[in-house]
């Protein structure tokens, strides 16, 4: 396989505890990966129909959850290869990992072999992940709106975009059992709007 290249992302978040950011991601235009890596997500639609249904129905409350690192060490099935310039590794990373005989031509080369921003395939694992952490609790996708999830018997419902949850709920049980269900999985963030 070739290997594709690092991207630095430097962003500006003001709403984090760290606001500042730099990660790498994965040149994912590069990846040569032959399987399909469609991934349900709702669409603008689905969560705008959720969250008119939160202010429709009596008692209804929303509550947000956003699951740390989503996408990150999910297993792959099909390794890939990413260069980094040796300059954007630290002479410590380079001492503790003893990188010095690994530099061929300016470039570190790396095999990935977990989820990272950037490859075609992590969302569909990382939505598949999902379905086998969830269903032992109850959770499904509806079979004909993407990025819709169910209970097979409480009234709970939320939406899926990306690595956020907009969760419909009636009872404070209800909104407990899917956070603790989630967070015996994921590292979570609960929003809770009332």
């Amino acid at each position: 396989k070739r290997a594709t290249y690092a991207r630095v992302v430097a962003d500006y978040r003001p709403q984090k505890a760290d606001p500042y950011r730099v990660r790498i991601t994965v040149g994912g235009d590069r990846i040569e990966y032959d399987f399909d890596c469609y991934t349900p997500s709702a669409d603008l639609t689905t969560a705008k129909l959720l969250l008119n249904s939160v202010v429709s129905t009596d008692g209804a409350k929303f509550l947000g959850i956003d699951i740390k690192d989503f996408y990150l060490n999910t297993v792959l099935d099909d390794y890939q290869y990413m260069r980094i310039p040796a300059a954007y590794v630290t002479q410590a990373i380079r001492d503790q990992y003893n990188l010095h005989n690994m530099i061929i031509n300016g470039y570190i080369y790396l095999e990935i072999q977990k989820g990272m921003y950037g490859l075609p395939q992590a969302g569909k694992i990382a939505h598949e992940l999902l379905l086998q952490n969830l269903a032992p609790h109850g959770y499904f996708p509806c079979a004909r709106t993407p990025g819709l999830w169910k209970h097979t018997y409480r009234d709970t419902k939320f939406v899926l975009c990306v690595d956020d949850f907009g969760v419909k709920y009636i009872t404070q049980d209800d909104a407990d059992h899917l956070v603790h269900s989630i967070q015996q999985h994921y590292h979570a963030t609960v929003d809770w709007k009332g």
